[in-house]
């Protein structure tokens, strides 16, 4: 058994496909399902399954992939020991609920600035944990109480949502979320205001996006309950409400939960988890006494 063998089907799972993996590895899905028959036939078991969800690992091929996970880690540790200025390269692409990467762009022009080699592409999908799910998302920034069996997650921080408008605006009328972001995300923190088929009846104006929610705040179309991390950092916002902890939901990351996450992938998680950690609790809203 060779690395080589190993590191082609470490790519195939994260890539969730022979394709996607051998773009990755910059040659051709044939090379790739070439490189993981023979080692299927090396080993003499089958290392992948057919699901709904696309290909996952048998049990042999998930202790593999536990073993070959080591071993990775092992080589980058060497390679950064006897080369400290080789950066691991590749990419990760994240996705973020109703589009909330959008806060944390600076975050991620750090971590380029810290690992020049790896590539992130911040993708415009409204459901992470369906992105992770479905390989469309190596990482998700994920808002909601707990992550799904099928991804794996670390909690960052708990994120506040308060009424919000333009200071000295006239339009306070409530603005909501549309359709789509309803259907994909029901009764989870879009909870907070109104949604779907409630916010057509009251004639609001609905979006799809948290940019475009918070855009349109800022631009005195009306009032909304936003993340208060990032609406208090905005001078030309109000404050209505305090915070209602009803509306208080856990900021995660998560990934898929059966594929080791690679070295760009791993070093992006404890980047962000410290980061937007520090972050988060510092811009923390203060809520007033009740007392």
């Amino acid at each position: 058994m060779h690395w080589d063998d190993l590191r082609y089907y470490l790519a195939a799972v994260r890539a969730g496909s022979y394709t996607a993996a051998g773009r990755r590895l910059g040659v051709n899905r044939t090379t790739v399902g070439r490189r993981i028959e023979a080692l299927e036939e090396t080993l003499g078991v089958p290392l992948f399954r057919y699901t709904p969800t696309g290909p996952e690992p048998t049990p042999q091929g998930a202790y593999l992939l536990e073993a070959a996970g080591r071993i990775e880690a092992e080589v980058d540790a060497m390679r950064e020991r006897l080369c400290p200025e080789a950066q691991n390269g590749g990419l990760v692409r994240i996705a973020g609920s109703a589009g909330i990467v959008s806060e944390f762009v600076p975050d991620l022009l750090a971590f380029g600035e810290e690992m020049p080699g790896i590539a992130i592409e911040v993708l415009g999908e409204l459901d992470p944990v369906d992105a992770v799910t479905h390989r469309r998302a190596d990482l998700g920034l994920a808002i909601l109480r707990k992550p799904p069996r099928r991804v794996a997650g670390v909690e960052i921080a708990t994120l506040s949502q308060a009424r919000y408008a333009l200071r000295g605006g006239k339009r306070l009328q409530a603005l909501g979320w549309g359709h789509e972001v309803d259907a994909l995300l029901p009764g989870q923190w879009i909870a907070a205001n109104p949604s779907g088929v409630e916010a057509e009846a009251r004639g609001l104006m609905t979006f799809n996006s948290w940019p475009q929610m918070k855009q349109a705040v800022l631009s005195g179309f009306g009032s909304a309950k936003l993340w208060c991390f990032a609406a208090d950092a905005e001078p030309s916002l109000e404050r209505l409400e305090e915070p209602d902890p009803k509306d208080d939901y856990p900021l995660w990351l998560v990934h898929r939960a059966k594929a080791p996450p690679s070295p760009a992938l791993r070093g992006l998680i404890a980047f962000l988890q410290e980061r937007l950690g520090a972050r988060l609790a510092a811009q923390s809203p203060q809520r007033e006494s009740s007392s």
